[in-house]
This record gives structure tokens, C-alpha cells and sequence, in this order.
């Protein structure tokens, strides 16, 4: 026995002995008093079944109990520690003489955490089965050119039942006959290890008949000790014909806005020839009103008292003012008109080289004059530079009764882009009157007190809007006013007006 009683020791597994007719321990090993928490002397004190739930007590000790007991058995028990938690073990028996009594020596493998880990899966299987039972995307296995499994959404968007798809139908029967050879190939692909998984979409076609667009995802697997496909599959039929609809609404869309275009680019067409028209029409009376005015002043003047004289000159100044607004006029209808052609504008140059044109025609004035440096954008080289000899004379202009007189020229960045501004101290304007400014003919100032036509800043807006962008102002009466104007901005922000202050 001391080789027995050796091994007995050493083994890792717990190992008792009991006697067969009382059940009491009659021996265990150190894995014993290890793994269930009690002494030898503890163990020796107690029966077999004090190990056990006691809700596993009654359960009979088949082999043993049996009028002719088995030499060697092996079984499955819960047991329990001294601590309280329940093990599941597998045990195995051996009938053997114990000191001239009959006994059983038991050896004990814990089996408790692969129970767990079982009964974890079974729980996992169970949830994912339920999720695709339950899903509302398609799922299928498909093996040997049959469905193995498809769940209950699948067999819906084809109208078939389950069981009809996986006793009596196969994937060929519900997909358009000229894409199965598209469907089949891949299939063939994923099955044979060529194609891992892939996504496509393709025609099915109904138990009814009707054709629809779906799409799968399908990956290569293994069922049964056999290559397979698994994938998912997807109703887009809804989506395609919604797509179909926004297509011919855009094609009807289009055609509209074509037709559109060419009624508004006649409409154009004749408006511009009825300008040109009445312009010429009108400049052939004005001059014959002003060159008479003129000979009348220059011929009669000692006929004349000085109220005639004074009527003279209000007739002449008032068909030069109508000349000037026709000329306007045609020059606003050609900013709309004019063909872009965009290149990298050098802005502060073309202030620069506007001011200095101000400069030499009104030598008597002193402005300072500030420009920065370096602002460039892309844009229309003409158009711009018609902007900006609106908008720095309007600054000349506005700024003709200050003493020292100030013009800015600059750029500050905003989320928007860069926004450019021109600003001088001059008369300013109440903003309240804002949204006038860049109206044709809406003045904020009596011709008496500053000259024009009151279509310059339209001119200007005309000219920003064309760029993609936008202009706003600033100003106080006597405080001066700063014009603000994006270039190319990009369509559809909404900057605040008011919070950039330079």
C-alpha cells in the first residue's frame, strides 16, 4: 500500500476513499481538503452524502445500492464545499478492500467551469437564434445549392414560407434569370475559398412574380464539417423605386429649368434691345433740350432776366442728370450681362490705382489714405474694378466736407472665408435705412448735399452676387461707413451682419 498511498497523495485531482456500507470518508487526499474546504479530520467525520445539496441527497446511489454492484463506474454529481458553492464534478469509481471492508475509492474531476461556460453558449445560441428569428434583414446558410437555414424576414420578402424555402427551393428559384449567372459564379467563389465574403446586389423575383432589388452580404463558413455561405440579404426595392422617382423629377426638374432659362434668356434678349432702344431714343431729345438750353444761355442771355436764366440752367442740369441715369442705367443691365472670366485679382493694386485716378482729378483734397497690403481674390478683373470705383467713390465722395478725411482699404477672416471692407469717416447713414442702400435710385442723402444717380451700390451688389458672395454695411449719421463684401463665398452659410467690426 505505501506505492498506493503515494499516489494517492500526489494526484491533483481530489481522491477519497468510503466505506460502502456506512458511506463515511475513510481516507482523502490533500486535492480533497484543497478543493472542498475541509479537513482530513473534517472529511473523516462525515458520509458521502454531507458533500452532496441536500436536494440532490435522495437521489439513489444506483450502482452502489444495486444488488449486484459494478466494479468500476463513473458519473455525474453536484457537490458542495464547505463554503457553500456548488460544484459539478464527474467522478470515477473503483470497488476495492479497505482494510478488510469493502470500499470505494473516488476520484473527482471539477467540471464546474465548463458547465458554465456551456450553459453561457447555450444561452448566447439561444439569443443570437431569437435575434435572427426576429430580425428584419433577410439571413440564410446556403450548402450544396440549398438553403440549410433561412429565417422568417428572409422567407417574407420572397413570399414563400420557411419550410417551403428549405424543403422544396433552392437559391436559383428566387433570383432574375439573367443575374443568376452573376449570383451563381460568386456563390461558386465563396464556397471553393476564392472569395472570403463579398457584397453585391442583384434581381430577385417573388413567389407572385414580382421583380425586386436586393442586396447581400455573404461570407464563407463551415457547416458541418463542410465549406457553406452565410449572409444576410436585404429588401431595397423601396429605395430603388424612390430612387427611380427622384430621377424623373430631376429629369422633369431639368427640362423645366431649361425651358425656363431659354423664356428668361429671350426675355433678357428683348428687355435689353427695348433698353438700348428707349436709351437711344431718349438721348436724342435730352441732347436737343440741353444743346438748346445751352444756345439760349450762351445767344439771349441779355434778353433773359435772372429768374430766366436760373430756369435755363435747371432745364440743362436736369436733362444732364437723365443722361447720366440712362447711362447707368445700361451700365447695371451690362453687369448682369457680361460674360465672367475668372484669374487672381490684386485688390489692394486696384485701390491703389483707383485712388490715385481720385487723387489727380480732385488735386485740392487731402485724404489719408490706408491700403493693405498683399489682398488678392479671384474674380472678374473688369467687374471688380467697376465695385470698387463705385465703392471708393462713394468714400471720396462721402468724405468731401470732413477736414481729415480717412479711406481704408482691408480684409479680416471669418468662419465664412475673407471678408473685404472699404471705410471711411465720412457722412455715414442711420441704420435703419440699411436695407435701401443697395436698392436702384434709393438715396439716403438729397442730391443737393452730395451728387449721383443712386445706382451705384446696386452696381456693386449686382457684381458681389455674381461672385458667389455678399455685401452689408455698417454706418452711423456722421460716423462713417464701413462696406463689408465676401467673394466667392460658399453657398448657403448666413453670416451675421454686425460681427465684424475691422
Amino acid at each position: 500500500m505505501a506505492g498506493f498511498g503515494a499516489l494517492f497523495e500526489a494526484n491533483p485531482l481530489p481522491t477519497w476513499v468510503y466505506d460502502l456500507g456506512t458511506l463515511r470518508f475513510l481516507e482523502v487526499n490533500r486535492a480533497a481538503e484543497a478543493h472542498y474546504g475541509y479537513t482530513r479530520e473534517e472529511f473523516l467525520r462525515m458520509r458521502i452524502t454531507d458533500i452532496r445539496p441536500p436536494e440532490d441527497v435522495p437521489r439513489p446511489l444506483e450502482n452502489l445500492e444495486s444488488s449486484r454492484p459494478v466494479l468500476e463506474f463513473s458519473g455525474a454529481w453536484r457537490h458542495r464545499t464547505k463554503d457553500g458553492r456548488i460544484l459539478h464534478v464527474e467522478v470515477t469509481s473503483h470497488m476495492l478492500e479497505w482494510e478488510g471492508r469493502p470500499a470505494v475509492l473516488v476520484v473527482a474531476h471539477d467540471v464546474t467551469e465548463r458547465k458554465r461556460v456551456e450553459a453561457a453558449l447555450r444561452e448566447s445560441e439561444e439569443l443570437f437564434r431569437s435575434l435572427v428569428e426576429r430580425s428584419l434583414v433577410g439571413v440564410y446558410l446556403i450548402q450544396d445549392g440549398r438553403f440549410r437555414y433561412v429565417n422568417p424576414a428572409l422567407a417574407e420578402i420572397f413570399g414563400y414560407g420557411v419550410d417551403e424555402l428549405i424543403e422544396r427551393r433552392g437559391p436559383k428559384d428566387l433570383v432574375h434569370p439573367e443575374d443568376w449567372p452573376t449570383v451563381e459564379a460568386n456563390l461558386r467563389q465563396r464556397i471553393a475559398g476564392e472569395l472570403h465574403s463579398l457584397h453585391y446586389g442583384f434581381r430577385g423575383v417573388r413567389r407572385d412574380g414580382e421583380v425586386i432589388w436586393v442586396e447581400v452580404y455573404g461570407t464563407r463558413t463551415t457547416y458541418r464539417g463542410r465549406p457553406a455561405v452565410i449572409g444576410t440579404l436585404l429588401d431595397l426595392t423601396a429605395r430603388k423605386r424612390a430612387e427611380e422617382e427622384i430621377r424623373q423629377l430631376n429629369e422633369e426638374l431639368e427640362a423645366r429649368v431649361r425651358e425656363r432659362t431659354q423664356q428668361l434668356e429671350a426675355a433678357n434678349r428683348e428687355l435689353e434691345a427695348f433698353s438700348y432702344s428707349v436709351a437711344h431714343d431718349l438721348r436724342a431729345p435730352l441732347r436737343s433740350i440741353d444743346g438748346f438750353s445751352q444756345a439760349l444761355l450762351e445767344e439771349y442771355a441779355d434778353r433773359l432776366d435772372k429768374v430766366g436764366r436760373d430756369y435755363l440752367q435747371r432745364v440743362r442740369a436736369a436733362s444732364q442728370r437723365m443722361a447720366d441715369l440712362i447711362d447707368d442705367l445700361l451700365g447695371l443691365a451690362r453687369v448682369a450681362r457680361k460674360e465672367m472670366r475668372r484669374e487672381r485679382v490684386d485688390l489692394s493694386l486696384l485701390a491703389e490705382r483707383i485712388l490715385e485716378d481720385l487723387r489727380r482729378r480732385d488735386p485740392q483734397r487731402r485724404v489719408e489714405v490706408r491700403i493693405q497690403p498683399g489682398l488678392a481674390a479671384q474674380g472678374d478683373v473688369h467687374l471688380l474694378e467697376v465695385a470698387f470705383v463705385n465703392l471708393l467713390g462713394n468714400a471720396w465722395k462721402f468724405t468731401g466736407k470732413q477736414e481729415h478725411a480717412r479711406i481704408e482699404f482691408g480684409a479680416v477672416d471669418s468662419a465664412e472665408g475673407r471678408v473685404f471692407f472699404v471705410r471711411d469717416n465720412g457722412a455715414g447713414f442711420d441704420v435703419a435705412y440699411a436695407h435701401k442702400l443697395f436698392a436702384p435710385f434709393q438715396r439716403l442723402h438729397p442730391p443737393s448735399e452730395f451728387p449721383g444717380t443712386g445706382i451705384g451700390l446696386a452696381t456693386v451688389q449686382r457684381i458681389v452676387h455674381r461672385h458667389g458672395g455678399r455685401i452689408w454695411a455698417e454706418g452711423a449719421p456722421g460716423g462713417g461707413a464701413t462696406f463689408y463684401f465676401l467673394l466667392n463665398a460658399e453657398e448657403g452659410k448666413d453670416a451675421r451682419e454686425g460681427d465684424l467690426t475691422g
